[in-house]
């Protein structure tokens, strides 16, 4: 770096405002000069007023280590003599500076100086990161991080991540470089400087950049891709058949690899099985509990059918996250253990991939949005390091999301493309035709259903892994979703003729071919602008008249069951008349956009530049997003169907066109059944909760198999649950029904104290009401005997599930208060997890639109809605709770149920027929403290 001050700055504070009297209680300054630490400073501050406890909790900080410490008054010259011609730094630099510049104001100084934030920086100098947070980039840096939230150290932490941004962006191409002071100008940091310095280096020594793995394409540098497919002729001599035996037999050349692996019998059991069902033609259903190896269980015998027949083979997930861990983690270990070479890959959909075609496109245009600016500087870097242009690598800001819908693949990215040859989106297609493995998601598997043109290749074979999940994915890919911001944003896309839209530019394309039309720009800018509001005002109608119907004003998020027949109002007719303008209206938009359009047909593409047909191509697709606009507007509307629940949701706290309606089939066996089984020699079904009852008859129904006679196979957990877990079950709680919510939630809190107090661990309570989940997170957090727990609460501020989760596995005594997300797909191992607490059987509500939908339907069907749907939806989302507590075999746990009808209500067995056999004591909670205490500390049960 040049010859540069940078004084990096952390303080400590009494609270968030200074403008509101918080004052100053540490601060620490480390400074760097040539790419080196040179000088430390360190105070405690005396602020001349109490420190909140809370502070105090947070930072250590106590009113006794303040005490004898200087005023800000004493060291006030000292600080600022130190920043003068230096750097101001700081991880969210805003903070530190405002407490700063007013405590300076008091005693008539100043800074005027350059600012770095390097919560900025580091977003953009490490796109991919997950967390900005100091603590975290320390972890994942190997900074040393001794004390956060105490100056002294987190000062330390931003110098060291400092110097790490500051490698990183000299280790960038010279054109990344050039790119990046376009956009630096854009900043909250003054990096402009830094990074002219940088490239006038690189310039003067000629040196490229230190990266030989960077290729310069056009304008952009990006990482060379290295074919890794292995060649075709090293296929294997082996017969495939027997290489299960490596598992079976060859445990030593296993351990070799991975010491900690053994090899279970439930797992040889599935391979088995799965390879059975490929060779015979079967599909098959496979019940695999927690702890049996089911993803090892499938991709052996999957990887051998492949090979044997010459064909791919589709593994379909619900989540990315397991996408990644069967890339990250399985696909290496076995291509250590099994004796002949594959190919795994991952394929998304276009929509995951960046077009560089579009993007270079796009660093040209002026941009006034701060997140666009970010996310394109972010782009920039990522390019140099990433091998997929997959958008779920980044870490982009909420407005780079908007941003992408404008940079990724989509058919306009295949024409006359001058980086077809570095295409993300067509390097994973040709891979994926290469490969044995593909790695997909439900939703991109489903909607290959229905395309003409596949873009997965041609298959016979589909392992569905988290299967429980199929069926509702299904149901969302036939569905609808019509809100205001898809349409404000097509809108605002086009822009006018006084704004850097899509409008200007087509009609700069037209002046240049002497196309244009004199009254063509005036028409579409005067239906905009009605359209405009007209949706405006459509979609705030239809707040109010949810917001006067459902009155759940605790809940951000209200939904209303949309039945036309029965909205026989005024009201609701005035809303169908607005609902008919905007179809004419986008009829009137399309038809004068198709006729300009339509122009340019006796235009030569080779006359056209890249902006240009950029340009063209993006008002195509604006026409086909508004006849889709206009035909869900129809179905919505002014369509009925039997098998189909529409319902209109709205944030009741947002704005007042925060609207989103939707229709789905209540039922998509028939369509899975014809469109997708009966096109598939064998499909693999599998997940930890497929049964009810131990019969898996209620999942065959509702997934379309029952025509097929599936195979079933339940395979059970290598896991000691007897020994493992034990439920209780106290007797008096109130019946929930009989009592406010409010009493409700103070007897649920006084129970998450007590079996709190004897665990002494960390515990999940399970919720089905974020209402009664809120009630119940104050009641905790005001309780003076659980001072020395960390109490969380899903929805109550405390972050969002992944912050949640990964705090709550940093206490040692922790209450996390989860709903929805939290009843699975969340890992806490071993002494992460003591206690598990279900707070009520966990029914779907009956207003829900789909559930009350659902249920007449099935009624109108000849069926007992809650015995056919209600009580077996319950019991499968209590087996994904139950799941929660034993992740390993040396886990142990209890399973506190506070709903007494498990084992009062004739149903209730049924929930405890869908688990393993376990213990069960059920008295009053003043007895059941003892068998608590005694299990918890008794290794031997009791």
């Amino acid at each position: 770096m040049k010859e540069q001050r940078y004084v990096v700055i952390d303080i400590e504070t009494t609270g968030n405002s200074p403008k509101k009297g918080d004052k100053i209680i540490q601060v620490a300054a480390v400074t760097i000069e040539n790419g080196e630490i040179v000088d430390r400073y360190m105070s405690f501050v005396n602020p001349m007023q109490e420190i909140p406890p809370f502070i105090e909790q947070l930072t250590g900080i106590s009113n006794h280590m303040v005490e004898g410490a200087p005023t800000f008054g004493e060291i006030a010259e000292e600080l600022h003599n130190m920043l003068t011609d230096a750097f101001f730094v700081a991880h969210n630099v805003y903070f530190d500076l405002s407490f700063l510049q007013e405590e300076f104001k008091s005693y008539g100084y100043y800074f005027s100086g350059p600012i770095l934030d390097t919560v900025e920086l580091t977003r953009m100098a490490f796109p991919t990161e997950k967390s900005y947070k100091l603590s975290d980039l320390s972890d994942e840096f190997n900074m040393l991080h001794v004390n956060p939230h105490r100056a002294d150290s987190d000062a330390e932490a931003t110098a060291l991540l400092l110097l790490h941004i500051f490698k990183k962006l000299n280790d960038l191409p010279i054109i990344t470089l050039q790119q990046l002071i376009k956009l630096a100008g854009s900043f909250i940091s003054d990096a402009e400087e830094i990074l002219e310095e940088l490239l006038s280096k690189k310039l003067i020594t000629l040196r490229e950049q230190g990266n030989p793995d960077v290729e310069i394409v056009r304008t952009l540098a990006i990482k060379k891709q290295i074919d890794t497919m292995e060649p075709g002729e090293k296929s294997v001599e082996l017969e495939p058949d027997n290489i299960l035996n490596i598992f079976m037999n060859g445990r030593e050349s296993i351990t070799k690899v991975l010491p900690t692996y053994h090899v279970r019998s439930g797992q040889l059991k599935m391979m088995n099985e799965v390879l059975d069902a490929f060779s015979t033609h079967q599909h098959s259903m496979i019940e695999a509990g927690t702890g049996s190896g089911k993803t090892i269980g499938y991709l052996v015998p999957a990887l051998i059918h492949s090979i044997k027949e010459k064909r791919p083979l589709i593994v379909s997930t619900h989540t990315n996250h397991l996408q990644t861990q069967i890339l990250e983690k399985e696909i290496p270990f076995l291509q250590k253990v099994l004796p002949f070479p594959f190919i795994a890959t991952i394929l998304k959909g276009q929509r995951h991939y960046l077009c560089l075609q579009k993007f270079e496109q796009s660093l040209n245009d002026l941009d006034d949005n701060y997140d666009f600016i970010l996310a394109k500087a972010q782009i920039l870097i990522w390019l140099t390091q990433t091998e997929t242009g997959d958008v779920d690598e980044l870490n982009l800001p909420s407005g780079g999301r908007t941003l992408w819908e404008n940079l990724h693949v989509d058919n306009s990215s295949f024409h006359n493309n001058p980086f077809s040859s570095t295409c993300f989106y067509q390097k994973a297609r040709t891979k994926a035709s290469a490969a044995n493995i593909i790695i997909t998601n439900h939703a991109m598997l489903l909607s290959d259903v229905e395309r003409e043109q596949k873009i997965l290749p041609h298959y016979q074979e589909v392992i569905v892994d988290e299967a429980h999940h199929f069926q509702h994915v299904a149901t969302e890919q036939l569905g609808i979703k019509l809100h205001y911001l898809e349409l404000n944003y097509m809108m605002n896309s086009l822009g006018s003729l006084h704004t850097n839209g899509l409008l200007k530019k087509f009609i700069q394309c037209q002046q240049k071919f002497h196309l244009e039309s004199s009254t063509f720009s005036q028409k579409l800018e005067q239906i905009l602008m009605e359209l405009q509001e007209e949706t405006q005002q459509f979609f705030s109608g239809l707040h109010a008249y949810v917001l006067k119907r459902k009155k759940d004003s605790f809940l951000n998020r209200t939904s209303y069951r949309l039945q036309s027949e029965k909205e026989n109002n005024r009201t609701w007719n005035s809303i169908l008349e607005l609902a008919n303008r905007i179809q004419f209206m986008i009829h009137d938009l399309l038809k004068l956009m198709e006729t300009e359009l339509a122009k340019f047909d006796q235009i030569s593409t080779i006359e056209l530049s890249i902006t240009e047909k950029l340009t063209i191509e993006n008002i195509r697709k604006v026409i086909v997003k508004m006849n889709v606009y206009k035909k869900n507007i129809e179905f919505l509307f002014f369509e009925e169907y039997d098998s189909v629940v529409k319902w209109i949701e709205i944030e009741s706290k947002g704005a007042k066109n925060a609207v989103y309606i939707y229709a789905q089939p209540v039922q998509v066996s028939e369509y899975l059944a014809d469109k997708f089984f009966a096109h598939v020699q064998s499909a693999v079904l599998t997940s930890a909760t497929l049964t009810v009852k131990k019969s898996f008859s209620y999942f065959i129904n509702n997934i379309g198999l029952a025509d097929f006679f599936p195979k079933q196979v339940v395979l059970d957990s290598s896991f000691d649950y007897e020994k493992q877990v034990k439920l209780f079950v106290p007797t008096d709680m109130p019946v929930v029904n009989e009592v406010s919510i409010e009493e409700y939630s103070e007897a649920i809190a006084a129970h998450i104290g007590t079996v709190a107090q004897i665990s002494n661990g960390k515990m999940l309570v399970l919720f089905t009401s974020y209402e009664m989940l809120r009630k119940t997170y104050q009641i905790v957090k005001e309780d003076v005997t659980l001072e020395d727990f960390a109490i969380m609460g899903q929805g109550t501020g405390s972050g969002s599930r992944s912050r949640l989760t990964k705090n709550f596995k940093q206490f040692d005594k922790a209450i996390l208060l989860g709903t929805s997300s939290f009843w699975e797909g969340v890992d806490f191992p071993g002494e992460d997890l003591k206690a598990l607490m279900i707070v009520r059987l966990p029914f779907a509500s009956p207003d829900d639109p789909v559930v009350a939908a659902t249920s007449e339907y099935m009624e109108e069907q000849g069926a007992n809605s809650f015995y056919d749907y209600s009580l077996p939806e319950a019991i499968l989302r209590f087996k994904q709770g139950f799941g929660r507590l034993i992740r390993h075999e040396d886990d142990r746990g209890i399973l506190f149920v506070l709903d007494n009808r498990i084992i009062t209500s004739r149903y209730g067995k049924d929930f405890l027929a869908s688990i393993p056999s376990i213990d069960i004591v059920s008295k009053p909670m003043h007895h059941l403290t003892h068998s608590i205490d005694h299990w918890i500390n008794n290794k031997k049960g009791g």
